[in-house]
């Protein structure tokens, strides 16, 4: 059976939590999501069939588009502990793209003041240029 649309909100909580779906089954609704941008939804089912291969690229996308949250996540699924080293590189990543709450929220976890403070002067500079 081919897939070729990701299901609805409806079904996709069927198929995740009531049905009995195969590992394989799950790891295409997975790739379906993922290759539809849709990665939260695609890492709930890379983990739903244990599939860390999927759950690692999942990670690795979201730590190349600075998406602090989703490699939480994945790493989580991943058993992963992040270290405050891990924190920095991804808060690094995040101030690299400009996005700078997700950046914030890892230089948190990272317990780097240093950073910390000088992302938020960044960011007091770009509201201190939006408002003048």
């Amino acid at each position: 059976m081919s897939i070729r649309k990701p299901p609805d909100y409806r079904l996709k909580q069927k198929l995740l939590y009531i049905d009995k779906v195969s590992q394989d089954e799950l790891r295409n609704y997975g790739d379906l999501y993922m290759q539809e941008g849709f990665l939260s939804d695609a890492l709930d089912f890379f983990q739903k069939a244990n599939d860390t291969n999927g759950i690692q690229k999942i990670k690795n996308i979201a730590f190349d588009s600075g998406d602090v949250m989703l490699f939480q996540q994945a790493a989580k699924a991943l058993n992963l502990e992040l270290k405050p080293a891990d924190w920095e590189v991804i808060g690094q990543k995040a101030i690299d793209l400009k996005k700078y709450s997700f950046a914030l929220h890892a230089l948190e976890k990272a317990n780097n003041e240093e950073k910390l403070n000088s992302l938020k002067k960044i960011i007091q500079q770009k509201v201190d240029g939006k408002s003048a």
